[in-house]
């Protein structure tokens, strides 16, 4: 697994096992979220982005799941 999958990964699976909120802490889960995922896009690109999402086993991030 290369660099940014595995960030990709852990960003996706921190926030999806982020838990429930409220609407305003969902808001703003949302927004920090955003801002993780452009700064993986302003340091790789987003071909690389996309490349690296694709390469991703469906579920990969979720919570819970060992490799």
């Amino acid at each position: 697994m290369d660099e940014l999958t595995a960030r990709l990964e852990s960003l996706l699976r921190f926030y999806a096992g982020a838990g429930p909120y409220d609407q305003d802490d969902g808001a703003q889960l949302a927004q920090q979220f955003s801002k993780a995922l452009q700064l993986l896009v302003a340091e790789f690109g987003p071909n690389a982005v996309d490349a690296a999402l694709d390469q991703m086993p469906d579920g990969a991030w979720q919570p819970g799941l060992l490799h």
